[in-house]
């Protein structure tokens, strides 16, 4: 499909899949392929792509510039809302100076994947919705990996996000107090501040007019 031979182009997503081994391993026995050359016009000028039901096992994400991939058969009682916290994504990414103003203010810190130990960052499972941005660290300091629970047979959905100290090179899976003070003790996927802000928006999502008001509200 072209529009997402054009994502490729864009955001070397399974280039970067490819050249690592545990990404690479996760994702071999996936189908990442359209189940349709048409696709479905959305909010802000987006497009949804049907996707087999085992691209990236299952779970709904979006690719460069505006294309919203689901996989087919997905319950139609959650489309919706998954929707909207898809386009928020899509926003992300197109916004990304506005976005990331705003995850500043928020107090996190965007850091480079050579300041993660490698040992760890092997074994992180790569997001095709931040893939482009992977890593930040909360307040400077507390970095959230997504690490794959095995690495003998990793799985896109057995994850777990442990929580990398860069002044103590302490890992630990509980999150930092200050960080459960602001998105309480167990927020729905807590590995990157894209997620956590999509998460929050869609919950009170009904225009696209709700993503600046609460860009503007922090």
């Amino acid at each position: 499909m072209e529009q997402l031979a054009k994502a490729e182009r864009l955001d070397h997503f399974f280039e970067q899949v490819k050249s690592s081994p545990i990404n690479r391993r996760a994702r071999e026995f996936l189908s990442y392929a359209a189940m349709s050359q048409e696709t479905e016009p959305y909010l802000l000028n987006t497009q949804i792509v049907t996707m087999h039901p085992t691209a990236e096992a299952g779970m709904p994400h979006t690719r460069p510039p505006n294309i919203i991939c689901m996989p087919k058969y997905y319950p139609e009682e959650r489309r919706e809302h998954t929707l909207n916290h898809e386009i928020i994504h899509i926003d992300q990414r197109n916004r990304r100076y506005k976005w990331d103003a705003f995850f500043e203010r928020e107090g996190w810190k965007r850091i480079s994947e050579q300041d993660i130990p490698l040992r760890w960052l092997q074994r992180c499972r790569m997001n095709p919705d931040t893939i482009d941005d992977r890593f930040w660290a909360w307040q400077g300091r507390h970095v959230p990996l997504p690490m794959y629970e095995r690495d003998d047979r990793p799985d896109l959905r057995q994850v777990s996000i442990q929580w990398w100290d860069k002044e103590t090179g302490i890992r630990q899976s509980q999150a930092p107090l200050s960080f459960q003070q602001r998105y309480g003790s167990s927020p729905s996927q807590p590995e990157h501040p894209r997620e956590l802000a999509a998460v929050e928006l869609a919950r009170i999502f009904t225009t696209p007019s709700d993503i600046d008001r609460y860009l503007n509200s922090k």
